[in-house]
């Protein structure tokens, strides 16, 4: 059932979710979107798959609950709000915006996000981070095995531990982890921050909300040896592979 509440950037639009489908779900926020609401808030979300995927520069979605697969992938400049868990793929692809999980994160959050901000305050599972060619991942938690692989560019800052095979052949890119660290990637090198990774790190957990001490971090970075094939380096691409 949807409930038609105020238009524009004032009070959102209400949509109870109960006994809708996924695809009648994403159609209504897509009819307050054209109707040129700014603003819209899913009631009984129930861990439905795909919700808030593909919304426009500038309209807001809070998620009142846990959402399933893909919550609010391929982003455009949209905000989503996940006020519970988020299942496999959160921001998938994102292209801009912020996607903010109030709890934890499923496998592959923030995959091959190219900018934007994606936010998990709890912890993160599997592959944290992959493939992501820009933007920032801060996760105010522990991160699963993977973070950051085959990373290319952007961001990730680990609060809490980092699993083993963090920025395991990552290109470019920078992890920042706070708590321990597992085993190392294939490729990966620890780093001492400098004072602008400090002044980036205190500007991009506050931009996240995120209170933490940063003087306490390591800075993962790729040892480069994987850019380009050398025999002498064969076991390393072996472990990669």
């Amino acid at each position: 059932m949807t409930e038609a509440g105020p238009s524009s950037q004032g009070e959102p639009v209400v949509l109870d979710c109960e006994g809708m489908t996924t695809r009648e779900i994403g159609e209504a926020v897509w009819e307050a979107v054209r109707a040129g609401a700014g603003r819209a808030r899913l009631e009984n979300p129930g861990g439905r798959h795909s919700l808030g995927v593909g919304l426009p520069p500038g309209f807001e979605l809070v998620i009142a609950g846990s959402a399933g697969y893909y919550a609010g992938g391929l982003g455009d400049g949209s905000t989503v709000v996940v006020e519970g868990n988020a299942g496999w793929g959160a921001a998938e692809s994102q292209r801009s915006g912020t996607v903010v999980i109030a709890g934890n994160a499923g496998n592959a959050v923030a995959a091959s996000i190219r900018s934007g901000l994606v936010v998990v305050k709890g912890h993160a599972s599997t592959r944290a981070g992959v493939g992501m060619k820009g933007g920032a991942l801060v996760i105010a938690g522990d991160a699963g095995p993977m973070a950051g692989f085959m990373m290319q560019k952007g961001t990730i800052v680990i609060v809490g531990h980092a699993g083993p095979g963090v920025a395991d052949s990552m290109y470019e890119g920078t992890i920042y982890v706070g708590g321990e660290v597992g085993e190392l990637g294939a490729d990966a090198v620890v780093h001492e921050l400098e004072p602008a990774d400090h002044r980036a790190l205190v500007e991009l957990l506050a931009t996240a909300d995120v209170e933490t001490a940063t003087g306490r971090f390591r800075k993962l970075v790729s040892g480069r040896k994987l850019w380009n094939f050398q025999t002498s380096e064969r076991t390393i691409w072996k472990a990669a592979l």
